[in-house]
C-alpha cells in the first residue's frame, strides 16, 4: 500500500477536523449530554463510583449504574468541571475536539497501511456524517471512537500501547468487546504465532469484567444486571427489528451511497488479499455485533465501522 510519510497531508486532515469543530464550540448542551454531566457531578462527590446515583430517563428516575456505558466519559467531564469551575460549552467542546483529532490521526495511520490513497481514505473518514454531527456532543461517541481507532492503529507497531487504548475504550462503551474478535482476525492473518498479541486480545472483556466486579463488591449491584433489567422493557422484537433496519440503512451512508456497491465489488474480488480480508472482517464482525447489541439504530453507533468502509472506498 502507501509508502512514505507526507506531513502536509496529515496536517490537511487535522486542519479539516478543526474546521468542522471550531464553529460549534458554543453549541448548547443537548441530547444525552445531561446524563454524562450528572455522572460527572457525582464523580466529584464519589470519584470511584460516578454511576452510583439517580437520573431522569424518559420521565422516570432510574439508577445510573444501569446506563449502557462504563464511567470514563463521566470522569473526563468531572475533570473539566473541576478545572473550569462549572459546565461551560466552549471549553468543554474545545477539550472534546482532541478526541476527533486522535480518531483522524489514527485513521491516517491505518490508511497508510491499508489504502493506496491514504489522503482520500482519511478525508472520507472525516466526512462521515455521524463523525461530523456527533463529534460536537459530550456523549461517549467520539471518546470511544478515538480510543477504538488508536487501539487498532497501534496494534501492529506497539501492541502494549494499543492495550492501554483498548482498556480506555472498554471503560467508555461495552461494545469495545468487539475489538477482541476483530483484532483476532488480524492476529490470525498477520501474527499467528505472536503470544503477546493473542493475550492482549483479552484486555477489553477483562477490563469490563474487572469494573463490573469492583462495582458489585463496592456498591452491591452489578451494572450489567441493572442494565439488563432496564433493557428487558426496551429490547422488544419490534424495537430490535426497527433497529436492525435503521442500522442497515445507515451503513449505506457512511460514505456516499453510490460508492458502496463498487467498493464492495472491488473488495470481494480482492478478498484473498490479507489486508482486504481483515477490513471485510472488521465490517462484518462489528455490524453483526451492532445488530445484537443495540435496540435503537442510530447512525453514530456505526462509527467504529467507518474506518474500514472508508479504506475500501478509497481504493476506487
Amino acid at each position: 500500500m502507501a509508502t512514505g510519510v507526507n506531513p502536509r497531508q496529515l496536517l490537511l486532515v487535522l486542519g479539516l477536523v478543526l474546521l468542522i469543530r471550531l464553529p460549534f464550540l458554543n453549541q448548547a448542551i443537548q441530547g444525552d449530554d445531561h446524563i454524562y454531566l450528572t455522572e460527572a457531578s457525582h464523580a466529584l462527590i464519589d470519584p470511584l463510583h460516578p454511576d452510583n446515583t439517580k437520573y431522569v430517563f424518559q420521565g422516570d428516575e432510574v439508577d445510573l449504574r444501569g446506563q449502557p456505558h462504563p464511567p470514563l466519559d463521566g470522569w473526563v467531564l468531572a475533570g473539566l468541571i473541576a478545572v473550569v469551575g462549572g459546565v461551560r460549552e466552549i471549553p468543554f467542546h474545545a477539550a472534546y475536539v482532541v478526541f476527533s483529532l486522535i480518531a483522524a490521526w489514527s485513521m491516517w495511520s491505518l490508511a497508510r497501511r491499508f489504502s493506496p490513497h491514504p489522503l482520500w481514505a482519511a478525508l472520507l473518514f472525516v466526512a462521515v456524517p455521524a463523525f461530523v454531527v456527533n463529534g460536537n456532543s459530550l456523549e461517549t461517541d467520539l471518546p470511544f471512537l478515538a480510543f477504538w481507532m488508536a487501539a487498532v492503529a497501534l496494534f501492529e507497531a506497539t501492541p502494549l500501547l494499543s492495550a492501554i487504548f483498548m482498556a480506555l475504550a472498554a471503560l467508555t462503551a461495552y461494545q469495545a468487546v468487539l475489538l477482541t474478535p476483530i483484532l483476532a482476525v488480524y492476529v490470525w492473518i498477520f501474527h499467528r504465532r505472536s503470544r503477546t498479541r493473542w493475550l492482549i486480545l483479552l484486555v477489553p472483556p477483562l477490563t469490563i469484567a474487572l469494573w463490573q466486579l469492583f462495582e458489585r463488591l463496592s456498591t452491591g449491584a452489578l451494572p450489567a444486571a441493572v442494565l439488563t433489567g432496564y433493557l428487558s422493557t426496551l429490547q422488544t422484537f419490534d424495537a430490535k427489528l426497527a433497529s436492525a433496519l435503521a442500522l442497515t440503512i445507515h451503513s449505506w451512508f457512511i460514505v456516499f451511497p453510490a460508492l458502496v456497491p463498487a467498493a464492495f465489488i472491488l473488495a470481494w474480488r480482492r478478498r484473498r488479499e490479507p489486508a482486504t480480508l481483515f477490513l471485510l472482517a472488521w465490517i462484518g464482525v462489528f455490524f453483526a455485533g451492532a445488530l445484537v447489541i443495540f435496540f435503537a439504530g442510530a447512525a453514530r453507533y456505526l462509527l467504529p465501522m467507518a474506518a474500514p468502509v472508508a479504506l475500501l472506498a478509497s481504493r476506487l
